[in-house]
């Protein structure tokens, strides 16, 4: 508590700073306007345009004073508005290079919103990431062990920091974020973290994979709404891969839109008749999902509801 309050008694400082200094610059500019204006007989928007001129020290000399009193006007605008705008300068460009330091180190924060946070530097994480780019989806990459050269070169955003933190996570849009995908190999830590993005989020969408079969049970009750069982997954592929490896090279295809065969979902988004849905050159129907449940055989006229998906399977060259 003592801490959060020495941070905010230090802040508070910072913001009475810059007002105390801006509040000069206006000053400087007003008194400096109305007393050239005075005592020059120059109109009050000449008078504005030579105390700008002034401080900022490019000095057209197109207005001179010409009197005793425009002089010492023109003597306490370059003292007190020079080294005001200089100062002013100055922090814009502080600013400006710290907002970049933040960025390349992940130490600062995002604006982001309908975004997907992911969990982590790996290689189910950059396969993701290539799926998400060709997809235009906004994402960011969260972890405490990141390797930050590596993704500042491939201008990949991220944020560094602990992602079972609700600081760490809070610095990640956590509560505009649409999807949060968890690709770790500690289904532990998975767990924390996916318990603490509901908590911050109740309404975002949780993918995650999962190592230990008997934990699948843990990661829906943490709130895991999608749970990729790599080892059940990797073992299937194997055996097929054996047995109908031309099975194997069809799925491969469709789960990707990089090249191959790209499948996709569609939401029905209100009672319509399966004819009437608009789809793109190329696309075609290959199931409906109606009630929880997969249909393969269904007519051009059949009924669709708000709230089914069509999949459609199309060609990603």
């Amino acid at each position: 508590m003592l801490i959060w309050l020495i941070n905010r008694i230090r802040t508070l400082r910072r913001h009475v700073d810059k007002f105390r200094i801006l509040s000069l610059l206006l000053f400087v500019l007003i008194f400096g306007s109305i007393a050239f204006s005075y005592f020059e007989k120059k109109g009050l928007w000449d008078a504005i345009y030579w105390v700008i001129v002034t401080i900022t020290t490019v000095g057209y000399g197109d207005f001179t004073p010409k009197n005793t009193g425009g002089r010492i006007t023109f003597v306490l605008v370059a003292l007190g508005g020079i080294g005001t705008i200089a100062y002013v300068i100055e922090q814009l460009v502080s600013f400006s290079t710290k907002s970049q330091l933040k960025k390349l180190l992940g130490s600062g924060a995002v604006k982001m919103k309908k975004h997907t946070i992911i969990v982590g530097w790996n290689t189910k994480a950059e396969e993701a990431i290539r799926e998400l780019r060709n997809e235009n989806e906004e994402f960011l990459v969260v972890g405490s062990e990141l390797d930050q050269a590596e993704l500042n070169a491939r201008e990949i955003p991220h944020i560094s920091g602990d992602p079972t933190k609700s600081e760490t996570l809070n610095r990640c849009g956590i509560k505009d974020a649409r999807t949060m995908m968890i690709p770790l190999e500690n289904d532990s830590e998975t767990i924390m973290i996916a318990l603490v993005t509901r908590r911050l989020n109740p309404g975002i969408k949780i993918v995650a994979t999962c190592e230990a079969r008997e934990r699948v049970e843990m990661m829906r009750g943490a709130g895991i709404n999608h749970i990729i069982s790599y080892a059940e997954i990797s073992g299937r592929f194997l055996a097929h891969a054996v047995t109908e490896p031309i099975v194997v090279n069809f799925i491969m295809d469709a789960t990707t839109s990089v090249e191959g065969f790209d499948l996709k979902q569609v939401k029905v988004g209100g009672r319509t008749r399966l004819a009437d849905m608009t789809l793109s050159a190329g696309e075609k129907v290959i199931a409906l999902y109606k009630r929880g449940r997969f249909i393969f055989e269904f007519a051009a006229d059949a009924m669709l509801e708000e709230g089914d998906y069509l999949v459609v399977i199309a060609s990603s060259c």
